[in-house]
């Protein structure tokens, strides 16, 4: 199952319950213009994935994931009146991280998170023909292989 599935499994056991959008920025651009339910978690394409060989014949994947935690907001607004979207986000964007260290997809934990691999956020303002106001999220999720021969 792609990663993207995993991440919009997550996506959708958040308390907010944001709507899911997966694509390139033009694709998400115009998607945002027909969304009527917001909050929304865009994810875009995989950047690079990390293949680590180990010595106990597992590999561990690490995938690189840029999302945006997004709220509509109006086209009149100060930054400063878009702060209370930034902080909102911000929460969403904690919950994510919280769920997707937990996330299971049958037996054992699918996504390790490294308590050295540090994720980043920046706010994000006027985002979008719609204009959003939130969160983006620089993550590394990682993943281990066996083969059980």
């Amino acid at each position: 199952m792609p990663i993207r599935n995993q991440i919009q499994a997550i996506v959708q056991t958040l308390s907010r319950q944001p709507t899911f959008i997966y694509g390139t920025v033009n694709e998400m651009n115009a998607l945002a213009d027909d969304l009527n339910s917001f909050p929304c978690v865009f994810m875009y394409p995989l950047q690079p994935i990390e293949i680590a060989p180990h010595i106990n014949g597992s590999v561990e994947n690490k995938f690189s994931i840029y999302l945006e935690f997004l709220f509509k907001t109006a086209f009149d607004q100060y930054t400063s009146d878009n702060e209370s979207y930034v902080n909102q986000a911000l929460s969403m964007a904690n919950e994510f991280i919280v769920k997707a260290s937990k996330y299971r997809e049958g037996e054992g934990r699918y996504f390790r998170i490294k308590a050295t691999d540090k994720a980043k956020s920046l706010p994000v303002y006027n985002k979008f023909d719609v204009n959003t106001t939130g969160v983006n999220l620089s993550i590394t999720l990682s993943t281990m292989y066996f083969d059980n021969i």
